[in-house]
């Protein structure tokens, strides 16, 4: 007899290539293992959301030089809302502010390569928040 931790396992597995069917290798990949999933402590940028399915999120961004340094999120929601937040964090950091105007919902798409029509909304979603962060860095900055 198998233990939960075997049954639960193998649901994933099935999950996974169930969503490896609907969705690219990168949103499985950004929305199972998101390598910009976490917190900065005291971040030069912030912004926090609710999404129309109840997702709680949370965008942090390090700013050095007019570059971002690090980009995170943090994102209670489903696996295309965290890819989609995983992929905003990932596209801005490195890059110049000016270029991180870019960062929307089309781009993110793109981005993604193939996210399920009825889940476009999550990279609506996400391009909100970084831009609210990015917004929320240069009025701190205007204060200065």
């Amino acid at each position: 007899m198998e233990d939960e931790s075997t049954i639960i396992e193998k649901m994933k597995a099935i999950i996974l290539e169930k969503a490896k069917g609907i969705s690219s290798e990168k949103v499985v990949e950004y929305g199972t293992n998101p390598d910009h999933y976490g917190v900065i402590d005291n971040p030069d940028g912030y912004a926090c959301g609710k999404g129309d399915c109840g997702e709680n999120l949370e965008m942090f961004l390090s700013v050095r030089d007019g570059m971002i340094e690090k980009a995170k999120f943090i994102a209670g929601g489903c696996m295309f809302t965290i890819a989609a937040c995983n992929a905003a964090a990932k596209m801005a950091q490195g890059r110049k502010i000016r270029e991180c105007l870019a960062i929307n919902r089309s781009s993110i798409l793109t981005h993604l390569e193939k996210l399920p029509a009825d889940h476009a909304h999550c990279a609506l979603l996400a391009a909100r928040l970084f831009q609210k962060a990015l917004r929320d860095y240069m009025a701190k900055r205007r204060r200065e």
